[in-house]
């Protein structure tokens, strides 16, 4: 009886859980994942020709399996100094309870800020007008990633063609301090991300181009926040096997862990379109001096983690 009740159970297991990739349906890109009140949540781009992405939208989850739309969170409409086209890359951060989220709106409008007491939005325009406009050190306004150190000083990393700035933001989290310092690895293109780990800060970027088969990240470390960067090597790109052009991504340490997760996009093999992006999520590893090993690209994704 016992054997039999033994081979049942076996029989019956069901597996763990996977987010499975892509991990919603649907065209989006440049995705930054954060844990928020409980949930994962996922702001993406809308991949769309540049005239339908008129807006940005989040994504949220209890154990990065089940996800659910929250809807637009952010709306072009509303931005009177936006050009109502090319929303790109949001990047989301949390003090003193309020939301902020740094958006590119393309067509050299530059980079804005909106707020929201809710990380599941809305989000309304903080300024009435660009965050950064101009072009500095030939960085493209676009691409913003907000990062907070553990002294409690806020930054914000952003660049494209192929130039990358950093420029310390106030405690109001609307307006920049200082100068803003050219920070430009070798091959840098765009989409910047920043983490620290151990005591070191690992600077994270995108190379190649969007469209096709050569977009990937590469990253650098350094012992200070403003660098100096030096590319240490590319870690994800195309797989021949899974995807296309994976890149554009953000990285998430979980929560009660040390183990990280890489959240990008990539395009599936079959697609020709260059807006033909999927968010996926596969594990983020480090060897034992630090360094970020090549991701490996999966469509199981990886394991369900509820938040503790």
């Amino acid at each position: 009886m016992l054997s039999a009740l033994l081979t049942f159970g076996l029989m019956t297991a069901t597996p763990p859980a996977t987010s499975n990739n892509p991990i919603f349906p649907g065209w989006y890109a440049d995705p930054e994942i954060h844990v928020f009140q409980g949930r994962y949540y996922v702001y993406p781009t809308y991949s769309a020709p540049y005239e339908k992405q008129t807006f940005l939208e989040a994504f949220s989850s209890p154990d990065l399996v089940h996800w659910h739309r929250e809807g637009r969170v952010l709306d072009f409409a509303q931005i009177p100094w936006s050009t109502n086209r090319a929303a790109w890359a949001p990047s989301v951060i949390e003090r003193n309870g309020t939301y902020y989220m740094y958006f590119s709106a393309g067509d050299g409008a530059g980079i804005g800020v909106a707020t929201s007491k809710d990380p599941g939005g809305p989000f309304l325009d903080a300024l009435g007008k660009p965050l950064i406009k101009d072009v500095i050190n030939g960085a493209q306004a676009i691409d913003a990633n907000a990062f907070i150190d553990d002294d409690g000083q806020a930054y914000l990393y952003y660049g494209g063609w192929k130039h990358a700035n950093v420029v310390r933001l106030n405690d109001d989290m609307t307006s920049t301090e200082g100068e803003f310092i050219e920070i430009t690895p070798e091959n840098y293109v765009e989409g910047s991300f920043m983490l620290k780990k151990n005591g070191e800060y690992y600077f994270m970027w995108s190379e190649g181009g969007w469209g096709n088969d050569s977009y990937g990240v590469a990253y650098a470390r350094a012992k200070s926040p403003l660098g100096p960067f030096v590319r240490i090597g590319k870690i994800l790109g195309t797989d021949p096997a899974v995807g296309k052009g994976a890149g554009h991504h953000s990285v998430l340490r979980l929560p009660g862990t040390d183990e990280y997760v890489i959240c990008y996009h990539r395009r599936p093999l079959e697609e020709t379109d260059a807006n033909a992006r999927q968010v996926c999520l596969d594990k983020l590893e480090f060897d034992a001096d630090g360094n970020i090993l090549p991701v490996r690209q999966t469509f199981t994704g990886v394991p369900a983690h509820p938040i503790p």
